[in-house]
């Protein structure tokens, strides 16, 4: 127990600091660093040669992430459409538009006291709205992806649609994620993740009990897909505090990039440094001391223009200029190597374009770099057929040569 209340202190204290830490590159240049602009084509469009294209407001639409539309307290995306309370930070009618028919995962969430910094922005498949100690951002993806960080100790009211099922919670205290609670709407599968607090639950009615800097996260099973096992097992992985972070990543027509992603421990980073055609690179740290976090897993996504992995190309992962062995066991890598795993490892995961999961033995700063390159041909060798049919080549050579010889003798 008494471990479990020293890696809250610490989490604590690192979510201080990322709080700090991650308005600066805002401040400084007026947008995240690694954020590209969302008015851009990807490379699979099929006219690549209008030059303006950067500067439209043009929707961008993938398989990995779509891009919100904020007008009038109305946000409207490809994945994720809701209504948001300017005034109470509250948000209303959270619904899956990719589902047939489409699903209400919750009508309505409330912080509490709510007192806003700036309007919301969007950027592209985010929607983000920052306060005087809470940050609430919804992504437009098909897990329908919210995320909410306070600063100071509150309550979140939750409101459930009436029609959820199956309500259960889940608590593990002094680990992270402390709670989670899982319910159901027909057939789909929706979760609410909780790094320290606890939930309380009254029919559909929740109230989340955030400790101070903590993080809430809601994230659902894509609905209307055939890979529903496979998103469980990452959901799963999630709560169970195994993955840490995700990136889903889109290269450009002009060289840059489009970008989702998600950090789902409170003290840890991620981000992009280079995302091109068939390689791309980014950077995972922690502000906890890696003795207190041991190893995790990180997310990565990629549409198959920007990183092939069909049978003509070969996937390399490098961790620190290191390369990284692939494991079929995907279990495995999720559960069983813990902190006592001394090496990298990596799975391909059977979810739309190309995923990985990257097992890392410890956050600290580590730089990773994936790559999809056509493998280099086989080097030539001799078949006995062939070697037999060059051997006697050689002797018929030698014989005529003797033969010649043999006639110019005098």
């Amino acid at each position: 127990m008494e471990d479990g209340k020293g890696a809250c202190a610490n989490l604590a204290k690192a979510a201080a600091a990322f709080t700090v830490l991650s308005l600066l590159p805002v401040a400084l240049s007026g947008s995240a660093p690694s954020h590209a602009s969302a008015g851009l084509l990807p490379i699979s469009a099929g006219d690549l040669s209008r030059e303006s294209a950067a500067a439209q407001d043009v929707r961008f639409t993938s398989l990995l992430f779509g891009s919100f539309v904020y007008i009038e307290n109305q946000v409207v995306g490809t994945y994720v459409n809701f209504n948001y309370n300017a005034s109470s930070g509250s948000v209303h009618s959270y619904l899956a538009t990719a589902a047939v028919p489409m699903v209400i995962y919750f009508d309505a969430i409330d912080v509490g006291h709510f007192a806003p910094f700036q309007t919301p922005t969007v950027d592209g498949p985010r929607f983000d709205v920052l306060g005087y100690d809470i940050e609430i951002t919804a992504h437009d993806d098909p897990t329908g992806l919210l995320e909410i960080r306070s600063a100071a100790a509150r309550n979140v009211t939750i409101t459930l649609p009436y029609s959820a099922t199956n309500i259960s919670q889940h608590a593990t205290v002094g680990s992270w994620p402390a709670s989670s609670l899982s319910y159901s709407i027909g057939e789909e599968h929706a979760r609410f993740v909780l790094g320290v607090g606890t939930f309380g639950v009254n029919g559909t009615q929740v109230v989340a009990s955030m400790a101070e800097a903590d993080l809430l996260v809601f994230k659902a099973v894509p609905t209307s897909t055939p890979y529903q096992a496979e998103w469980r097992a990452v959901l799963d992985a999630i709560s169970a505090g195994q993955i840490v972070a995700e990136l889903d990543l889109i290269a450009t027509s002009d060289g840059r990039w489009v970008q989702n992603s998600a950090w789902y421990r409170i003290d840890v980073t991620a981000w992009p440094r280079e995302v091109t055609p068939g390689k791309a690179s980014f950077h995972v740290g922690s502000l906890t001391s890696s003795a207190a976090m041991g190893g995790a897993v990180v997310l990565v996504a990629f549409d198959p223009n920007t990183m092939p992995a069909d049978a003509t190309r070969e996937l390399r992962v490098r961790v620190n200029g290191v390369d990284v062995n692939v494991t079929a066991d995907t279990l495995g890598l999720f559960y069983s190597p813990g902190s006592k795993a001394a090496s990298s490892a990596y799975t391909v995961l059977s979810l739309p374009g190309t995923v990985l999961a990257i097992y890392l033995p410890s956050l600290e700063a580590s730089s990773v770099e994936v790559v999809s390159a056509v493998p280099p041909p086989p080097p030539i060798a001799f078949q006995p057929d062939s070697a037999l049919a060059l051997f006697m080549a050689l002797l018929l050579v030698a014989a005529a040569a003797s033969f010649m010889f043999r006639r110019r003798t005098p």
